[in-house]
């Protein structure tokens, strides 16, 4: 869909509507700047127009700017972003920027009264580069945890459902859900928490949940975000260089968050099946090798958004991420062009159900 169409768009209109993410493209769109915004640099495998992932309650949401946290919130679920430029003055600029997009997001969801983060996405410029005898995700995940203590937030359990991919440039930046009420932490059995990966990984182990189950305000099913997943058992990578014994391995670990929640007593929620998926590739051209092993499984693999982007280890190929069941969540993926607008099921629509 053109950006002049985009623009009379009902739902980009809709008062419930609480914000958008931009997937590739030059700039944001200036449609959308009515709205948070989370531009990110990620190619769009297969498309070669941008596409925008609209987020939209069931209520009238208010808009309210915090520092550098823009939000827009209904009474029950909170969506944020935050962009903050990484200076290129070499003095752990990527940490810098880290903690002061995490204080301000934190800040904001204090002020605005939604304390409790669901799912966070994270996109880093450059995030397997040495910096200054660093890598950039372990000195993202240095002061991510520095900004989440001195918050005093969970950074082990109780922590948010949660991804770091890179960007291709531009700002660090971060879109998030948060609520009123907290959700629980959901584990994988096959892996260590990420929480407690040893120091081989870095100085500070990342902070998030392998996923997180949330209920809502009188909502009779649950909704599960599944953080990004990827081949790691216990806490090692298993099939370098093999990126089809990767993505089986990833789907084994998220069918095994999936049966973790369900044992918690996830409602309305059997199978992997049953949630919507968005896939991130660090080689373009594995995506159809990507594809056919998801359509294996049984999975509508024509649905999953596939992103290029790097992953949080450099050894990593696929990373995917999950979100649902279809009857609590429906996404909606927008092309902004109008000769590929095609439906994909329920992901072309995105629509967040706080109560079910």
């Amino acid at each position: 869909m053109p950006a002049t169409d985009l623009a009379g768009s009902r739902l980009l209109h809709d008062a419930r509507t609480l914000g958008v993410a931009t997937h590739g493209g030059a700039a944001p769109l200036a449609c959308a700047s009515h709205l948070p915004q989370a531009h990110l640099l990620k190619g769009v495998i297969g498309r070669d127009q941008p596409v925008v992932e609209l987020w939209r309650g069931r209520d009238e949401a208010h808009d309210e700017v915090i520092g550098a946290a823009n939000c827009r919130f209904n009474g029950e679920v909170l969506f944020a972003t935050v962009s903050v430029i990484v200076s290129d003055d070499g003095n752990d600029a990527l940490g810098a920027a880290t903690y002061t997009a995490y204080r301000s997001l934190l800040d904001a969801l204090q002020v605005t009264g939604y304390p409790h983060l669901l799912r966070i996405w994270n996109s880093i410029p450059g995030i397997n580069v040495d910096d200054g005898g660093l890598e950039r995700y372990r000195r993202f995940n240095l002061h991510r945890y520095k900004a989440y203590a001195e918050s005093k937030r969970p950074t082990e359990s109780g922590a948010p459902a949660a991804c770091a991919l890179g960007s291709y440039g531009g700002p660090l930046v971060l879109y998030c859900l948060a609520s009123k009420t907290p959700a629980e932490s959901i584990e994988n059995p096959r892996q260590t928490s990420a929480y407690r990966y040893p120091q081989q990984y870095g100085p500070r182990a990342p902070s998030f949940s392998r996923a997180a189950l949330w209920s809502g305000a009188g909502s009779d099913s649950d909704i599960l975000f599944v953080s990004g997943t990827a081949s790691i058992v216990g806490h090692q990578t298993l099939h370098h260089g093999n990126v089809v014994a990767q993505a089986h391995e990833t789907l084994t670990n998220l069918q095994s968050v999936v049966a973790a929640a369900i044992s918690r007593g996830a409602r309305d929620i059997a199978l992997l099946s049953d949630l919507m998926l968005k896939a991130y590739v660090r080689h373009a051209s594995d995506q159809p090798l990507v594809r056919q092993v998801l359509a294996g499984h049984g999975l509508y693999a024509d649905a999953v958004l596939y992103l290029h982007a790097d992953i949080c280890r450099a050894d990593l190929l696929v990373e995917i991420e999950a979100i649902g069941p279809a009857r609590s969540v429906e996404i909606k993926t927008e092309t902004i062009d109008m000769r590929d607008s095609r439906s994909r099921s329920s992901s072309d629509s995105q629509v967040l159900r706080e109560n079910g």
